[in-house]
């Protein structure tokens, strides 16, 4: 989905009200975060993320058998770390 918006956004600049300015640059960082992460990951791992996050499969299936629990521990800490430091856009009631 992050990519069909990062696409909108491309495709029609002009298209600009207060919501996309102030979005857009979260967006567009959640996108580069999450994307240089899973550059980093071999496909037996993004397929058990894509399972946990599509299909709410627990990571404790995969433990010891995509890899050592210790990695994929260490691989949620990397992940969750990345992901608490990309700044949010304010919350705010658009009228």
């Amino acid at each position: 989905m992050i990519d069909l918006q990062i696409d909108y956004m491309d495709k029609y600049p002009e298209m600009t009200n207060e919501y996309r300015r102030e979005n857009e640059t979260f967006i567009r960082a959640v996108k580069t975060t999450l994307d240089d992460f899973s550059n980093q990951l071999t496909s037996e791992l993004k397929e058990m993320y894509v399972s946990k996050y599509k299909e709410n499969k627990p990571f404790i299936e995969f433990y010891n058998v995509v890899a050592p629990t210790g990695y994929i521990m260490a691989l949620n800490k990397q992940l969750n770390e990345l992901v608490g430091k990309i700044e949010r856009p304010e919350q705010r009631l658009y009228a």
